[in-house]
């Protein structure tokens, strides 16, 4: 670079850079694979910022020389980075709209992962799990090099949902804290090793073939779904019945058939041909939610779909939720936040923005 200052290297993949110097960014599906290397803080912090997300970086102490190193291989909500810099820094991750988690290790030397009060250890024996937009502070010492898996949260929702074989009545949220060390965590980490070295590989499949890069991405979620604790956990665990009985059947058929409609449990049951409470134990028992529950949770899939495809010029969330059967505007926020992790209004103004 012009500043002599500046000691920047950079490589990328062939086929990832133009010779301009630009910094590569994975869009419209393209695989983004880069080295850098820069002895400057604020160099490494312009090109994070760039490439993953936005922070703030700080020396925590006047000791050591800055040395940084960042490779990053993969797509923007799907991508294996791993960042060291030389001495002890702090990083803090800005608050920002972000649909992506984060798993977080730190396989070479300690770091620590500080939120609302709680500071969390990072090693080759406890991993992290945060949502990328939110409010956090990373701490490494001089030694450490964090190795970090970028997940979409949407899809990690929509692939427990069909595990489950449901729709989820609340958003899906991870605990913070992973124990690598526990059979859960070393199952994922060798899973996640696997899929870190094939995203890094430049022979892999995942580079050439849009459906390998799906089903790596789908094993990945299975898997990360099965091992950290977080909302469903119980209910993915928990031995499915070999048959939904005939009657659960029937009433999901009616209720799809008529969701908008101010229904009862007393009318679906009719519908279904048992007593209420029969229909209450046969949903419970293999699906892990109540009739009601179910209806919900089909509204707000429907209301959701609607507010994406409606245009926010002249759309108006009160609308939707009475066309798709909610009359209680606070109670159709709440569960619709607790569903998809924000309100009707943010995903209408989405729609704009796609």
């Amino acid at each position: 670079m012009a500043d002599a200052h500046r000691t920047m290297e950079q490589t990328t993949a062939p086929g990832t850079g133009d010779g301009s110097g630009a910094k590569p960014v994975a869009q419209d599906g393209s695989v983004l694979d880069v080295t850098i290397r820069s002895t400057e803080l604020d160099e490494m912090e312009d090109v994070t910022n760039s490439l993953i997300s936005s922070h703030r970086l700080r020396p925590l102490t006047s000791d050591g020389t800055f040395d940084s190193t960042l490779q990053i291989q993969g797509l923007r909500d799907f991508c294996r980075f791993t960042i060291s810099y030389g001495r002890s820094v702090q990083g803090l991750l800005q608050d920002e709209a972000d649909e992506r988690m984060a798993f977080v290790m730190a396989p070479k030397g300690r770091g620590e992962f500080v939120t609302e009060g709680r500071t969390f250890d990072m090693s080759g024996e406890h991993g992290v799990v945060f949502h990328t937009g939110a409010l956090r502070t990373l701490k490494q010492s001089v030694d450490c090099e964090i190795s970090v898996l970028l997940m979409s949260r949407n899809k990690a929702a929509e692939h427990c949902a069909k595990l489950l074989g449901r729709d989820l009545d609340r958003e899906l949220a991870f605990d913070t804290s992973f124990d690598l060390s526990s059979p859960n965590g070393q199952s994922w980490v060798r899973l996640f090793q696997y899929a870190t070295a094939e995203l890094a590989s430049p022979h892999s499949l995942f580079r050439s073939v849009a459906a390998a890069r799906q089903q790596l991405e789908q094993t990945v979620l299975t898997g990360f779904l099965l091992s950290q604790t977080h909302t469903y956990s119980d209910a993915l665990l928990r031995p499915q019945s070999a048959a939904v009985p005939f009657y659960v059947k029937r009433a999901e058929a009616y209720i799809e058939a008529h969701f908008s409609e101010p229904l009862s449990l007393a009318e679906i049951a009719a519908q279904a041909g048992v007593s209420a409470r029969s229909l209450q134990n046969g949903f419970h028992n293999s699906r892990g939610m109540t009739p009601m529950a179910f209806l919900r949770s089909l509204r707000l899939r429907h209301a959701h779909r609607a507010l994406l495809a409606a245009d926010p010029t002249s759309a108006r969330v009160t609308e939707i939720a009475l066309a798709y059967g909610f009359n209680h505007m606070g109670e159709f926020a709440s569960a619709y936040r607790h569903a998809f992790g924000e309100t009707p209004k943010q995903t209408l103004v989405r729609a704009r923005v796609g």
